[in-house]
């Protein structure tokens, strides 16, 4: 799915309208009725009171049509002209044409439905105190909340807070998703989210969706080698756990082939846990971590994708390693954990490197390669992860809630599945081993990652609809793959 930014849906309207597809009036007419069929199917309405709070552009027109559908329906509606009356051509037609309508300047008493018609997409100011005291008396209220487009106070690009916001049960967004709906500070605020076709044909795109990835058809004809060879130099002594799941995902993910390399202090552990996996023990250090100057080229012989990070701590000898495993591999990297804090006194490696690398960060990973807080990081997610994968021309996938995938080329992609139950130690060894999986068995690099993405919380999605978000385990992922 597109995802587009206000300035994008503005242009994909006045088309419309200049094609003749239909008038600014009719599009009105259109959202507004399409709008209130939404939440007629999301939230039970019948016999409500409702009230729409409108404000004095075209989202508050939107809001007079809805209103006018629920009181033809019998519902008791109150229309609140939180800033004052109408100002555009289409908004007032629509005000003119209210019948049975309570109208007044103020949100006073109860209801049942409250729905959010003050802004749109065009919001860009702090709110004033009255719209902030508005605000929190509809927040305040035992009411299904509902906004119509984005919720009043949020940026619709940026997903910034401007002041305060509406706190949304439902969001119905017209044409495409903003991305507001998929950045860290509005997603506690917007609810469920449904995009409504409004017969307005996007025109261009900023940022997409991962979509579902197609089926797997794997000749009958094949053998191990069929799919590939995954080469892993993860986990450590009191780790080994990062290797046994990243290694499990992988292998459940299809592999042919799934080669551990691991020092001795946990290669009993391994074995049990992971039969499948063909182990090669390297050298270790007293603590039973990886020694620096371990042997490169057997293990390496016929790899298809090499992983590194996953549990090996973080010390001068892990970091020789990632360094060196760098420079001399040609075949796909995911660098993961500790192989991107390695990363961090020695960044320009990426930039030697013949590789296609992926890095998956989570955000404090992230704030470690730039120097910068987490929350600089949150706040600026997708300029960071463009930024990033563009100098180091590399992969990035900035893991949390809706993780970004963005491309040495500048593409960026948003996963919209998942949920609260993967924010689990291990959730991250379970996607390496994925995205891993995926490389080695040859699909192309955006691919093998958007198909790990998706499936990997795709999955935990289904699982945690049967055991709940907080009994869900990264090895519950790895069983349902």
């Amino acid at each position: 799915m597109d995802v587009l930014t206000k300035d994008l849906i503005k242009i994909s309207e006045e088309n419309a309208v200049h094609n003749g597809a239909f008038s600014f009036l009719e599009l009105m007419k259109t959202a507004g009725d399409t709008a209130y069929k939404i939440i007629c199917e999301n939230i039970e309405t019948k016999n409500k009171k409702i009230a729409v709070v409108c404000g004095s552009g075209n989202n508050g027109g939107d809001g007079f049509v809805v209103a006018q559908n629920f009181a033809t329906s019998g519902n008791e509606v109150t229309v609140v002209l939180a800033l004052g009356n109408p100002k555009t051509e289409s908004a007032k037609y629509y005000f003119d044409k209210l019948k049975n309508v309570n109208v007044t300047d103020k949100l006073s008493g109860e209801y049942d439905v409250i729905i959010d018609a003050v802004f749109g997409i065009g919001l860009e100011r702090e709110l004033s105190k009255d719209l902030l005291s508005l605000v929190e008396n509809i927040n305040s209220q035992n009411a299904v909340r509902v906004a119509i487009d984005i919720p009043s106070g949020i940026e619709s690009d940026s997903g910034k807070i401007l002041g305060g916001c509406v706190n949304a049960d439902l969001t119905v967004t017209f044409i495409a998703l903003k991305p507001c709906f998929l950045l860290p500070d509005a997603t506690n605020f917007t609810g469920k989210v449904v995009v409504a076709d409004i017969g307005v044909e996007p025109v261009g795109f900023k940022y997409k969706t991962i979509e579902a990835p197609k089926p797997f058809v794997r000749p009958k004809n094949s053998h191990k080698g069929t799919f590939g060879t995954a080469v892993m130099f993860c986990g450590s002594y009191g780790m080994a756990g990062a290797s046994i799941l990243s290694a499990r995902a992988c292998l459940k993910s299809g592999v042919g082939i799934a080669k551990c390399v691991i020092p001795k202090s946990i290669y009993e552990i391994l074995t049990v846990a992971v039969p499948e996996a063909v182990c090669s023990i390297a050298k270790q250090t007293q603590n039973g971590g990886f020694k620096g100057n371990i042997n490169l080229q057997k293990p390496l012989e016929k790899a298809t994708a090499v992983l590194v990070g996953c549990g090996i701590g973080n010390t001068r000898n892990t970091k020789k390693l990632v360094k060196r495993i760098l420079q001399k591999v040609k075949c796909p990297i995911v660098v993961d954990a500790d192989g991107i804090n390695a990363l961090v006194s020695n960044i320009n490696v990426l930039k030697k490197t013949n590789a296609s690398v992926v890095l998956t960060p989570h955000p404090a990973e992230m704030s470690r390669l730039l120097g910068i807080s987490v929350k600089d990081v949150e706040q600026n997610r997708v300029d960071i992860a463009t930024n990033f994968a563009k100098e180091y021309n590399c992969f990035v996938v900035l893991k949390g809630s809706n993780t970004i995938v963005a491309t040495p080329d500048s593409q960026v992609f948003f996963n919209t599945c998942g949920n609260s139950g993967l924010a689990t130690g291990g959730s991250g060894d379970v996607l390496a081993g994925m995205i891993l999986s995926y490389l080695a068995q040859g699909l192309d690099t955006l691919n093998a990652v958007n198909t790990a993405v998706f499936l990997h919380s795709d999955v935990a999605d289904k699982v945690a609809y049967e055991i709940g978000e907080q009994a869900l385990l990264p090895s519950d992922i790895i069983e349902a793959l």
